[in-house]
């Protein structure tokens, strides 16, 4: 596993202790796993912005950008084409 950065490690952290997450950082970090979800307007866990939000266990708890950060850091992220989400 990769040394990460204080700005990697405070990722992880928002990654694993989201409960609420946007669609696009949901996208960003996690797959859609189910078919229909509840959506309602409140704070995403990852970017802390104001939006629709649904539950982190809908994008598989977000487990695609906690790997792939703990693998490759940051930059395996931000290579990405999907840029829409604030977080860092």
């Amino acid at each position: 596993m990769k040394r990460l950065t204080k700005e990697e490690r405070q990722l992880l952290k928002k990654l694993e202790n989201a409960y609420t997450v946007c669609h696009s950082c949901g996208t960003k970090y996690g797959v859609y796993s189910v078919g229909c979800s509840s959506v309602w307007n409140g704070t995403c866990g990852v970017c802390e912005q104001e939006a629709r939000v649904t539950e982190a266990r809908d994008y598989a708890y977000l487990i695609t950008g906690i790997r792939k950060l703990k693998l490759g850091g940051i930059k395996s992220l931000t290579s990405e084409s999907d840029q829409s989400c604030a977080a860092p």
